[in-house]
């Protein structure tokens, strides 16, 4: 899409109508949960629901919110942030769950599978970030030395467009996700005890963007696990998409730094400035092909 300058309706379905139906369906069940007792480890914990604005502008929600809680937040036992969870991949079931190191007890509810659906039927291909901080509101809890779970399934061609739309939306997939995390807080309800934080490494996502003044143009892949960054969209008229690249691509180096990982792509990226050209080597297929880029 060719950014002309027209203004049109983002609805924004993914980005974050997503995380805010996920919100209120979860809220839902655990208000009916602990209504008709029916699971009464429900009743074990007080809720907080919150849907927090100024995120992307740099968290001024969430952090107004944890520099003056309404409650004390030494109570706390743990945060879930739910951003961007509705485009689930079928073929892949690939879940992103960030913040799993801020806790060990993220790593024994996981590799104990003691994290049953509600039916027993749900499965995912768990794709897991150790790291407590990144571009969303779970940071600014993690900076209390509160334990954090981020639940995301990936950027895409629609991020930030007006094809950002309803129609876009696995709601079968979400689901899958909502029923995951209710199982999950049900769990931790049944041990019902104080979880204890664990400072993770930092990620430096953040920090990157904002020191960035290029880019490629490309929709990364987040749930890809292999070396390099895989583009999951290439933006018309930018400069990967001038120079050859396609949906698919890993991005394996650019200039004389090698792409390991998304941190080094933003950490790359920010040592160019406008007008510089490079040569990207990228894997396309079993091929690997190298290309001149111009930011």
């Amino acid at each position: 899409m060719l950014r002309t300058g027209e203004k049109m309706i983002h609805n924004g379905a993914d980005d974050n109508a997503s995380g805010t139906a996920a919100l209120m369906e979860l809220s839902k069940m655990i208000v009916t949960g602990c209504a008709d007792k029916k699971d009464k480890s429900m009743l074990n914990s007080n809720y907080l629901f919150i849907a927090f604005s100024g995120e992307e502008l740099g968290l001024y929600g969430s952090k107004y919110f944890t520099d003056n809680p309404t409650i004390d937040l030494k109570t706390a036992n743990y945060m879930i942030n739910m951003d961007m969870v509705g485009r689930l991949n079928d073929s892949s079931n690939t879940l992103t769950v960030g913040g799993y190191g801020t806790s060990p007890t993220w790593s024994l509810l996981y590799n104990n599978f003691s994290v049953p659906s509600k039916t027993n039927t749900i499965s995912f291909k768990y794709k897991f970030d150790s790291s407590g901080t990144g571009p969303s509101d779970h940071t600014s809890f993690y900076r209390k030395d509160i334990p954090v779970l981020f639940f995301f399934t990936g950027l895409h061609s629609d991020y930030h467009k007006p094809s950002d739309d309803a129609d876009r939306i696995n709601y079968d997939g979400e689901l899958k996700i909502i029923n995951h995390i209710y199982s999950l807080i049900s769990s931790l309800n049944k041990e019902n005890q104080k979880l204890v934080f664990t400072k993770t490494k930092e990620s430096q996502t953040t920090g990157s963007m904002r020191s960035m003044s290029v880019t490629m143009g490309i929709m990364p892949d987040y749930t890809f696990s292999g070396a390099g960054v895989r583009c999951d969209g290439v933006s018309e008229g930018r400069p990967a998409q001038k120079a050859g690249l396609a949906a698919g691509d890993i991005i394996l180096q650019i200039g004389d730094f090698s792409i390991t990982s998304m941190d080094s792509y933003m950490q790359t990226l920010g040592k160019f400035k406008k007008g510089d050209k490079a040569i990207v080597k990228y894997q396309r297929g079993k091929e690997t092909k190298q290309a001149e880029v111009q930011f």
